[in-house]
């Protein structure tokens, strides 16, 4: 049997999270008639105040912004606030030490080495976000290697989405529909755009790249018989299992049951899409006649190494 007719561990839970909410969703009879997330009106929604309370165990300085409307299920409790202070503050850090100026300097005559070599400045920005969450710098080193090197391409789209504040970028997709095609430009911007529903919040897609980064043998690699072997595997997936039930508590919070679901599988369902394009994107990278010049970190990346 191939091994990409298997489900790993990984996608099985995935699926099932997303097949519990929707169990929950046919039992909550009072949220039938709700809206979309796209055209759901605030005025539909729950509005409280968040009462914030001193707590000697805020590792922070800078709380979250503040958040006005709650969903129907959760109210956040003290430890899950200060953890996703920690989370939004964390990225702040690094966003603040990125220099974009490079962005700036493409020209119709530029090339796929020239990309691949400036983006390599936003891999490297979103592995020291990585460095600074305590369940993933407490891993042994080579398994935080091949978390990076097995899961980068498929989330690295919303590190760049919350860097450039949900803002497409058109003389990038022309570049691409160069260097790749304009199918993977085209379906590349189409996947996008799903999350820009959540572009008032960027804190959601923050605790998601913490929930994918620890996801062990998901990734589409461009050999379907490439798994790898990690030194603990079982703490990967407590780990991930436990950001999970964050993400799923923030959901919830903003957002009622019904849309909370909504949300979940668009994630879901997103990120493996971006799984797909990647696999196309990383197929182009392989053959350029330059990919032995590429940045180290970005030759790691797309298995050039």
């Amino acid at each position: 049997m191939r091994k990409d007719w298997i489900r790993t561990e990984e996608e099985k839970q995935l699926r099932q999270l997303v097949k519990l909410a929707r169990e929950q969703k046919k039992t909550n009879s009072l949220l039938n008639d709700q809206q979309s997330l796209i055209t759901l009106p605030t005025a539909l929604r729950k509005k409280r105040r968040l009462m914030i309370k001193p707590t000697s165990q805020e590792l922070v300085d800078n709380p979250i912004y503040q958040i006005s409307l709650f969903g129907s299920n959760y109210i956040l409790h003290d430890n899950d606030r200060i953890l996703l202070n920690n989370i939004n503050n964390a990225y702040q850090l690094v966003a603040a030490k990125i220099d974009y100026s490079y962005t700036n300097q493409f020209t119709s005559s530029s090339s796929l080495l020239q990309f691949m070599n400036n983006e390599s400045i936003m891999h490297e920005s979103l592995i020291y976000f990585f460095k600074s969450i305590p369940e993933f710098k407490q891993l042994d080193i080579n398994d935080q290697i091949i978390l990076i090197k097995s899961n980068f391409n498929n989330i690295i789209h919303l590190h760049y989405m919350i860097m450039r504040n949900f803002q497409d970028r058109s003389d990038i997709g022309k570049h691409m529909s160069k260097w790749i095609n304009e199918v993977f430009h085209y379906e590349m911007t189409r996947t996008h755009r799903y999350f820009y529903r959540f572009m008032n919040y960027p804190l959601l897609l923050k605790l998601t790249l913490i929930v994918f980064i620890f996801s062990v043998n998901l990734s589409a690699s461009w050999n379907m018989n490439q798994f790898y072997e990690y030194k603990n595997k079982r703490i990967l997936l407590e780990f991930q299992n436990f950001y999970t039930t964050i993400l799923w508590r923030y959901l919830n919070y903003l957002f009622v049951e019904k849309e909370a679901v909504k949300a979940m599988e668009i994630i879901v369902m997103q990120i493996l899409r971006y799984q797909l394009l990647m696999v196309t994107m990383t197929n182009s990278v392989r053959q350029s006649s330059d990919c032995d010049q590429f940045h180290s970190l970005m030759k790691s990346i797309f298995g050039l190494v």
